[in-house]
């Protein structure tokens, strides 16, 4: 069986070099503050709302896009606030407010009283009618989330884009 790249996240549950990390129980109202902090991510990111996406993220957030051609404006690793915004109007000045951003099979894991991982699948579609509706990409996120003061947020956030 082959072994997964090395640019990997391992799943939820997982520590560095596939290492166990000791999972706690989170109360149910914090599984519900993070579903609400992903479908705020993904509006924000489908509809330009740039500064609410990232506020997503800890002021040291880091998002990573595994998957697209070399030198695609979306892939990439993009750390810290700047960053992040610079990403988010790229993205926006592609997709002009038609991406539509779908997660599902949410695999939420305590670790320790006020981080968590996330694993969840992604459907990316270019929003329309008929033909113009279409399915983009499928793809696996792997996140680290950490407890604020403002509620969770993304302490970095890593898609890998399934191959075509």
């Amino acid at each position: 069986m082959a072994e997964p790249p090395a640019s990997a996240v391992p799943l939820a549950g997982s520590g560095p070099a596939g290492q166990t990390v000791a999972m706690t129980s989170l109360a149910p109202q914090d599984h519900e503050d993070i579903r609400q902090l992903l479908a705020r991510y993904n509006v924000a990111i489908d509809l330009g709302h740039i500064a609410n996406w990232v506020d997503c993220f800890t002021a040291d957030g880091v998002f990573e896009c595994l998957g697209l051609p070399d030198g695609s404006p979306l892939g990439g690793r993009h750390a810290g606030a700047d960053a992040l915004r610079a990403y988010a109007e790229t993205h926006f000045s592609i997709h002009k407010g038609r991406a539509r951003h779908w997660n599902w099979n949410l695999l939420v894991d305590g670790v320790g009283d006020d981080r968590a991982t996330m694993t969840s699948y992604l459907n990316a579609h270019t929003a329309g009618q008929g033909d113009s509706a279409v399915l983009r990409a499928t793809g696996i996120y792997r996140d680290e989330l950490a407890r604020t003061a403002a509620g969770w947020r993304f302490a970095s956030r890593q898609v890998a884009i399934d191959p075509a």
